[in-house]
């Protein structure tokens, strides 16, 4: 029973984790990695008290519900739906980490850029947003080839975070079919992250899109691979590496809070329906998907299913990648895409566009 007790109390704290900014405890962001485990845990203890027919059972299951709408952060069960959507009345973005388009060689596809590419085209989105992007001047991978390449999608945001003068610029990009009236960029000082909003005009209605790429880790390959490994012997080599990642960790969480507190400001400050894309590089169970999602909703809990895991890493609950959206559009559709061009899968969605402009001119194109 204690056991159980304990459990119970960790599922409790996993829940208060996402009130709490790493700058302040940082603690508690670790803690809040763990909650499937947690979860799976207590799900067994009902599942034993009640084989017993114990009342102990409650203990467990009274925890599990107080945190029901996390638990539908991670999982949704819908029926996946096969009717086409009426591309004329919807808004079709895509989210995608291109991992620099396997610039370093990480697997031996060298085809990996024109591969990207080719799978953007076929999926067609309205809009697409690319973080860990780069482009290389004075090659057949420079933004004009690019951009030549992902016709329709003719109207260009991009943001470097870093250059290597003549050879490889680094950061985001935003294509869209539509548009794109006003662009600003989000610095955060002392990262290569960054993000930016994009204000894209659609017929007489003008929508914003973010396109954020919050703090990252930076592990080297051997150290990812630890993470990913379900074995682990505790080696003198493994227990340095594992305490070098939680120093890494510790690092980027606290500077990922700074970051959100910066995004959250602009995102809330918008005078326009809002689209919030990118890499969070943070779990549902996080003070950044917290401070983010405040008053929008979540593409994948709308109308999504499964897990939604966006890292391909072995960790069966990694989802970093994210579609949020503010009032008054809807998902309709909402879609991890299992290809293995990166670390990440493109998430996609399809939104209802917002009424047109009213007599106020509210949601109408912004005055030049």
């Amino acid at each position: 029973m204690l056991v159980n007790v304990v459990l119970a109390l960790l599922l409790l704290i996993t829940y208060l984790s996402v009130y709490v900014s790493p700058a302040t405890l940082w603690i508690f962001a670790f803690i809040a990695l763990i909650y499937p485990f947690i979860l799976i845990l207590n799900i067994l203890f009902v599942i034993f008290w009640l084989l017993f027919r114990k009342w102990l059972f409650l203990i467990s299951l009274i925890c599990i519900l107080l945190g029901w709408n996390i638990l539908k952060e991670h999982l949704q069960v819908r029926a996946k739906r096969a009717d086409p959507v009426p591309a004329e009345s919807t808004l079709s973005v895509l989210t995608y980490n291109v991992r620099l388009f396997n610039y370093y060689q990480w697997n031996k596809d060298t085809s990996s850029w024109q591969k990207i590419l080719d799978f953007v085209q076929d999926e067609d989105p309205d809009i697409v947003c690319f973080q860990e992007f780069i482009t290389l001047p004075g090659t057949h991978h420079d933004l004009k080839n690019l951009k030549n390449e992902l016709v329709p999608l003719s109207y260009s945001h991009v943001f470097y975070t870093d250059r290597v003068p003549r050879k490889i610029n680094f950061g985001m990009a935003t294509l869209s079919r539509y548009p794109i009236v006003h662009k600003e960029m989000i610095d955060f000082e002392e990262s290569l992250n960054g993000s930016m909003c994009s204000d894209i005009v659609i017929d007489k209605d003008t929508v914003r899109i973010y396109n954020c790429h919050l703090q990252s880790i930076r592990l080297r390959k051997d150290y990812n691979d630890l993470l990913d490994s379900l074995i682990f012997n505790y080696s003198e080599r493994q227990l340095d590496e594992l305490k070098y990642i939680s120093v890494r960790m510790k690092q980027a969480y606290i500077q990922r809070a700074g970051q959100v507190e910066i995004l959250a400001r602009h995102i809330s400050s918008s005078p326009y329906p809002v689209i919030v894309c990118g890499d969070f590089n943070d779990t549902p169970v996080s003070y950044a998907y917290h401070k983010l999602s405040k008053n929008l909703k979540d593409a994948f809990v709308e109308s999504g299913s499964g897990t939604g895991k966006t890292f391909r890493g072995s960790l069966p609950y990694a989802r970093i990648d994210y579609l949020l959206f503010s009032p008054p559009f809807e998902a309709l559709r909402y879609h991890t895409r299992k290809v293995s061009l990166s670390d990440h899968f493109p998430v996609s969605a399809h939104f209802t566009l917002p009424e047109k402009a009213d007599e106020t001119g509210q949601h109408s194109r912004p005055k030049e």
